[in-house]
């Protein structure tokens, strides 16, 4: 697709080569498309609808569906898969290089520093916890602003640079709270507590890329390299919910999205949420929502 520029410094889907070099956004529909090895920027992954797989190595996989996204640092080489009967739309933010530290340096460093060293090239790299996250809070809003400015043929010159810099702050603000989650976690050691953190991350993560499906904690855990009761301890006081209360409001969540933006029936929207039951998909979905997957959707039609 040729490259259209948006305003000096963002690109709506440009050359790869050009990836890193200025704020981009990607976008794309089909149902078969693969990517075999990209080093990329930093860069946050989601889809608008559908589900896609990107993989690093040595051995994560992550599945992203509509409620989550995914953040990938700068220089990650990744292997992306669609493989879908249904359409699948991807939405991807690709960061310049240099362009989030410039905004953690102007908001962390004293006014006189910024004077006496405007130039950004030396900023520190910045290294984010790669995860999967929940579509959740200010950046998931600053996202789906984007998204809906794409869907619409709105995303125009005016004011896209400043959806970026806004995108970028909200990115350096869930930093921060990711590290405050790390906090919680029962060690001593700053260290200790940090690699926990990442182990607990890495079990979500692989709860999160498997929610169609039924997975038992071992397995979880054991994708989190902890044992179970250490798994599922740590993520308790990490997350204030049990691993099998966050994968059932996952679930949920989908649900009801799948169920307000699409005319797929309840019950392939209960199974591709992960539910094995529908009777029991209902109940606690009324229990959650206060109405039933059939009496939620009526009055969005």
């Amino acid at each position: 697709m040729k490259s259209a520029a948006l305003q000096p410094g963002v690109l709506l889907n440009p050359a790869s080569e050009l990836l890193g070099k200025q704020n981009a956004i990607l976008s794309g529909s089909g149902t078969q498309y693969h990517v075999r090895d990209f080093e990329g920027s930093l860069s946050i992954k989601s889809v608008i609808s559908g589900s896609a797989v990107w993989e690093t190595p040595p051995n994560r996989r992550y599945e992203l569906h509509e409620n989550t996204y995914l953040i990938l640092n700068d220089r990650q080489h990744y292997r992306m898969t669609i493989d879908s009967a249904r359409p699948v739309t991807t939405f991807c933010v690709f960061f310049e290089r240099g362009f989030v530290e410039d905004v953690f340096r102007s908001k962390a460093a004293p006014a006189s520093a910024l004077l006496d060293e405007p130039d950004v090239s030396h900023a520190r790299e910045l290294g984010f916890i790669e995860r999967i996250e929940a579509q959740r809070g200010p950046l998931r809003r600053e996202l789906q602003r984007l998204k809906q400015r794409l869907a619409s043929g709105r995303l125009s010159t005016e004011g896209c640079t400043d959806d970026v810099y806004r995108l970028a702050q909200r990115l350096l603000a869930d930093h921060c709270q990711t590290a405050l989650l790390a906090s919680r976690l029962p060690a001593v050691r700053r260290g200790t507590r940090e690699e926990l953190f990442r182990r607990v991350l890495r079990g979500r993560d692989f709860l999160l890329s498997r929610l169609s499906e039924s997975v038992s904690l071992k397995e979880v855990a054991r994708a989190a390299c902890l044992s179970p009761f250490h798994f599922h301890r740590a993520f308790q006081a990490a997350f204030s919910e049990t691993p099998h209360q966050h994968a059932t409001r996952h679930r949920l969540e989908r649900a009801r999205r799948l169920l307000r933006e699409t005319d797929r029936s309840i019950t392939e929207i209960c199974l591709e949420a992960g539910f094995e039951s529908l009777g029991s998909f209902s109940t606690l979905f009324r229990r959650t929502y206060g109405a039933s997957p059939r009496q939620y959707r009526r009055p969005q039609i």
